[in-house]
């Protein structure tokens, strides 16, 4: 049952790209309102052989029920984020990446020590469903971004989000000239600081693939849903400046990466988050001119396929 979950939950996640699912859920939620979301449930349930921790349950349906309310609550007529759309992505966000926030807490107000009490903030269960032998899948992350697509793109959709596989050349080319972009200036930067240092791995053509392959799938694309499809996008049509929306976009990214250890560098790490706030530049400017986070998350896999082999 555990791989079920694995290749469901992977089913879900990329169902959403296709309208005749979206269409499908969104008749679903007409009839059953929010407590559609509860489906969510079934791919956990299935994780756990249908013998859950009673407490996990318990933070499951909590998970899916808050950002729930929190958008229900939200009227139409309000501007693009304002604090419920907030509310609602750290609800989805947070109990993720609880360390980042716990990290952030602690750089604003000084002396508020919460690492230690880190293991109580456990916010969602850390549980891994076996997609094939020596390959699993985050259940958590991946309800997570379910969740987030069910409720921007079927049961409150917002538009522009661009959760689609129907690419075209001219996506493709502009995710390549976003790679070059980026790595015109963020190759000098980065070796210049030290935080890339060129030491090229040598990988099997196949292993190389399926790097990308789950690259693509399990981080670059879940990211660009979160940074660009849903914080770009809000933040855009709020400022009613593409521009604004994406430099600020893009720092909130580099950001989310100031809890990532890196070689010379310790936590908080203002190197990565400069190096990723500039590739959150280039992601942001393929998604602006795509309109489509399945597009900017070519180039998003792409730095960080780059990365990996060259700069390891």
């Amino acid at each position: 049952m555990n791989t079920l979950a694995a290749w469901l939950l992977l089913l879900i996640y990329l169902a959403f790209a296709f309208s005749p699912w979206r269409i499908a859920l969104m008749r679903l939620s007409n009839r059953w309102g929010d407590w559609t979301v509860g489906l969510l449930v079934i791919p956990f349930l299935l994780a756990e052989n249908f013998q859950p921790d009673l407490g996990d349950l318990l933070r499951i349906l909590i998970f899916l029920a808050l950002p729930t309310l929190l958008m229900r609550l939200r009227s139409e007529q309000k501007k693009s984020l304002d604090l419920l759309h907030i509310l609602v992505i750290l609800s989805i966000w947070v109990p993720i990446e609880p360390d980042l926030f716990v990290l952030v807490v602690g750089f604003f107000v000084p002396g508020l020590d919460l690492s230690a009490r880190l293991s109580d903030l456990s916010l969602l269960p850390s549980i891994e469903a076996l997609l094939v032998p020596g390959v699993g899948l985050p259940v958590d992350t991946l309800i997570a971004v379910a969740l987030a697509l069910y409720l921007f793109l079927v049961r409150y959709p917002l538009k522009g989000l661009g959760f689609t596989f129907q690419l075209s050349w001219g996506d493709l080319k502009y995710a390549l000239i976003g790679l070059l972009g980026y790595a015109v200036l963020g190759l000098p930067i980065g070796l210049g600081i030290g935080f890339l240092h060129y030491n090229p791995a040598v990988t099997r053509v196949l292993d190389l693939v399926l790097g990308a392959l789950g690259g693509y799938l399990l981080v670059a694309l879940i990211e660009e849903v979160l940074f660009r499809g849903l914080i770009q996008n809000l933040l855009s049509e709020r400022m009613g400046n593409k521009g604004i929306g994406l430099m600020i976009a893009s720092l909130v990214f580099g950001l989310a990466h100031l809890n990532n250890t890196t070689s010379g560098f310790s936590v908080p790490n203002w190197a990565y988050v400069l190096m990723a706030s500039m590739a959150g530049i280039a992601y942001g400017w393929v998604w602006s001119r795509t309109g489509k986070v399945t597009a900017s998350a070519i180039t998003h896999m792409m730095v960080n396929l780059v990365w990996g082999t060259l700069f390891t």
